[in-house]
């Protein structure tokens, strides 16, 4: 069965004419499955990827550094694909809503595989840096979570935020979770058998509270990136995830 598009039809069903297209979903998950280790240790559980407009998956990235083998090259408003919140690598930029890219999402892969002691821990992945060495940067990133079992992946198939647009109803948003986990993305993750799973977000936690129960994964609730909390509160979420990515792979705190 195609559990992609099953779990589209449902979610069509809740969400209207907003909801994106199939194909935007199945592009989500060709970046998704790329990054997906061979051993999955900790799962960053988030509520959804950003809404893309079919017009935008005709855009295609290219990096000016070595591209790892097989990647993707689909843009898609997804954290795992580089062209998102680069526009420099795409072959036609996005001015429209705004390519700006999630990088708060950039913060939170850094901080599974690296210690955080400061802002400017961050430096190299962000925009200050030439776009080289910042995709480069990326690129290690992500293949540091890959060897560590860090992989992300979002409750809900369908984006569920519209850049510029206010959210649906949260009746709605904890429906859209709860389908997408009953009709794909529970499968998925029980598949995975991850040791660890971090939800992001009270909101995706609190939905899927009754279907969280019966996993043996350890549990651990981390604010929203964008919340607004303090920068030691901040702090504190960047020193949980690498506390349980090293957790999880039995290493020592640096």
């Amino acid at each position: 069965m195609d559990t992609i598009a099953d779990c589209h039809s449902r979610l069509t069903e809740l969400l209207g004419s907003s909801t994106e297209p199939l194909d935007v979903l199945r592009r989500t998950e060709e970046h998704r499955s790329y990054w997906r280790p061979e051993r999955v240790k900790v799962i960053l559980l988030a509520e959804s990827h950003v809404y893309t407009a079919p017009g935008e998956l005709t855009r295609t990235t290219t990096l000016p550094v070595l591209e790892p083998p097989g990647l993707p090259s689909g843009f898609v408003r997804l954290v795992y694909c580089l062209g998102y919140g680069e526009n420099q690598l795409l072959d036609r930029p996005i001015k429209a809503p705004s390519n700006s890219g999630t990088p708060q999402f950039w913060k939170i892969f850094y901080s599974c595989v690296n210690p955080v002691r400061a802002n400017d821990d961050f430096v190299g992945i962000q925009s200050g840096v030439p776009l080289v060495d910042r995709i480069a940067n990326k690129i290690a990133v992500l293949q540091r979570m890959r060897e560590l079992g860090v992989w992300l992946v979002d409750t809900s198939l369908a984006a569920l935020y519209q850049p510029g647009q206010i959210k649906p109803p949260a009746k709605i948003l904890a429906a859209c979770l709860q389908t997408s986990w009953d009709h794909h993305v529970g499968e998925v993750i029980k598949a995975a058998a991850p040791a660890r799973l971090i939800c992001i977000g009270k909101g995706v936690a609190s939905a899927l509270s009754d279907r969280l129960q019966p996993f043996s994964a350890r549990l651990t609730v981390v604010a929203q990136p964008n919340a607004r909390l303090t920068a030691a509160e901040h702090h504190q979420s960047f020193q949980t995830y690498n506390r349980v990515v090293r957790e999880a792979n039995a290493l020592r705190l640096c």
